[in-house]
């Protein structure tokens, strides 16, 4: 804890009388708000001085003098610069991977197979197979092959309300 400031009253003790803090809050606010208006007031000065100062420099100027002076901030070189990093980057992060990237693997010439037709297996003689490696997903029945009858459109709305088990 710190001591007791400059501008603590020392005949004063805290909590002693509800309308004594006020009076003293009252006092350190006026005080705390007075500073600050001060300080904006010298903010403002010190910006009018600056302002006052580049008009100085730009008085009696013909205007390609003024354009060399608003140009020594280099602004159209950090433009340019920014525009040529900009672009390097766009470049690096897209054309280099697309032309370095993997190349896809050749696709297998199909050999001569027999003209002999292998007769379909019924729709309806079609059972639901699991896949190959069971996985995390077999019991959600995710590689699953269900038949569907050929004379129907699964797509197609049957009218029903598929959310009236939620109500």
């Amino acid at each position: 804890m710190k001591g007791p400031s400059e501008n603590s009253n020392p005949a004063h003790t805290a909590m002693a009388s509800t309308k004594a803090d006020l009076r003293v809050l009252k006092s350190n606010s006026t005080a705390t708000v007075q500073e600050l208006q001060e300080l904006q007031e010298l903010q403002e000065l010190q910006e009018l001085q600056e302002l006052q100062e580049f008009l100085r420099e730009l008085r009696g100027k013909s205007p390609q003098e003024m354009l060399g002076v608003v140009a020594s901030s280099q602004l159209i070189r950090a433009t340019i610069l920014s525009v040529v990093l900009v672009t390097g980057a766009i470049f690096a992060l897209t054309a280099i991977p697309y032309f370095f990237g993997d190349e896809p693997a050749p696709e297998p010439v199909a050999t001569a197979t027999p003209a002999v037709a292998v007769p379909a297996a019924p729709v309806a003689a079609t059972k639901a197979t699991p896949s190959e490696t069971p996985g995390p997903l077999a019991p959600l029945g995710v590689n699953e092959t269900l038949p569907a009858a050929p004379n129907t459109n699964p797509l197609e709305d049957k009218g029903e309300n598929f959310l009236k088990d939620l109500e």
